[in-house]
């Protein structure tokens, strides 16, 4: 498989190759596929997680750049550092170069501030319009816009808002295409020096077409967390932490999948820890958590319980499983 499309397969939603086994199920609980797609929906999310706390520095950006072409040609036109994080978080691993015939990308202010240069302006939003083809002939579309706002642009890692307005992605090849619509925020405010909030209110759909199948899913956020550095002394906040949603105030989330709507509630149990000073290895990689776990929880109308728990054991490698069973 085209390498791109094999990073789009790990965001994307499961689709026909659903797996085999089968456990007994009671009424309306979660089966082996529909553990699946979820799961591959909330490893988009945790991706999203990634991107926020990613290192959007020049020199890291730059030395990703050595790897592949994302950050040069984001950078070429004219998009936040940050923006190429988001980009990667969402699937898109390539652009074309600046003043590309199909494209319009463009960021309102042309020039905007970032008075403390944390890859994040005062206030700028960039426009998507765009169909180009990539690497192995992989065509790409993207529309809508990404809004970036700096909580205060005079103090690095005091936080920043990210807003989707009905931004979309699609990623396609001659047997897979994935297209991808988000809308609303996420958002990081620091608020202490030992505490972050992170607050999560936007939906992120997922359609896929494998094989002339086509699946599509749906995840509606809406919660607050917090984010807490290691007190290990190093100066960069977002370099190690831990990620918290108490099971005793759990997020709540929307999931529907063909046609089938669902109320989970989701919490971290260990919480999980993010550290990419250690785990940002390959350069490119996201899912930078060497421990914790995050689990969804599903309850029927019979008051039945489906529990869906992805568990990191080492930086980036996790176990999913469904009532202890694992997803395959």
């Amino acid at each position: 498989m085209n390498p791109i499309l094999r990073n789009l397969a790990g965001l994307a939603l499961a689709g026909v190759l659903a797996a085999c086994g089968t456990q007994p199920q009671t009424q309306d609980s979660l089966t082996q596929a529909d553990a699946q797609a979820l799961s591959e929906a909330a490893q988009g999310d945790l991706q999203l997680t990634g991107a926020m706390l990613g290192d959007a520095s020049a020199g890291a950006l730059n030395t990703q750049g050595g790897v592949d072409s994302l950050e040069a040609q984001a950078q070429a036109w004219g998009l936040p550092r940050r923006i190429s994080l988001i980009l990667r978080a969402v699937g898109v691993l390539h652009l074309p170069p600046s003043g590309s015939g199909n494209c319009t990308l463009s960021t309102t202010p042309v020039s905007p501030t970032d008075a403390d240069d944390d890859g994040v302006p005062a206030d700028a939003t960039t426009t998507y319009d765009c169909s180009y083809t990539g690497p192995g002939g992989t065509s790409y579309s993207l529309n809508g816009s990404i809004q970036l706002q700096d909580t205060n642009d005079n103090q690095p890692y005091s936080g920043y808002s990210v807003i989707f307005n009905s931004f979309r992605s699609r990623v396609s090849s001659s047997s897979l295409s994935v297209e991808r619509n988000l809308n609303g925020s996420y958002s990081m405010d620091k608020q202490d020096a030992t505490l972050f909030k992170i607050s999560k209110n936007y939906t992120h759909s997922v359609t896929k077409t494998a094989l002339n199948n086509t699946y599509t899913g749906s995840l509606v956020f809406n919660v607050s967390k917090t984010y807490a550095p290691d007190n290990d002394g190093d100066s960069n906040p977002w370099n190690a932490g831990t990620i918290t949603v108490d099971k005793a105030s759990p997020g709540s989330a929307t999931w529907t999948r063909n046609g089938n709507t669902r109320n989970l509630v989701w919490y971290t149990d260990p919480t999980l820890h993010w550290n990419r000073s250690v785990c940002q290895n390959p350069l490119g990689r996201l899912m930078n958590f060497d421990r914790g776990a995050k689990e969804y929880v599903y309850t029927n109308p019979a008051n039945e319980k489906s529990t869906l728990r992805i568990e990191f054991s080492a930086c980036g490698q996790f176990t999913v499983t469904l009532n202890s069973q694992t997803v395959q």
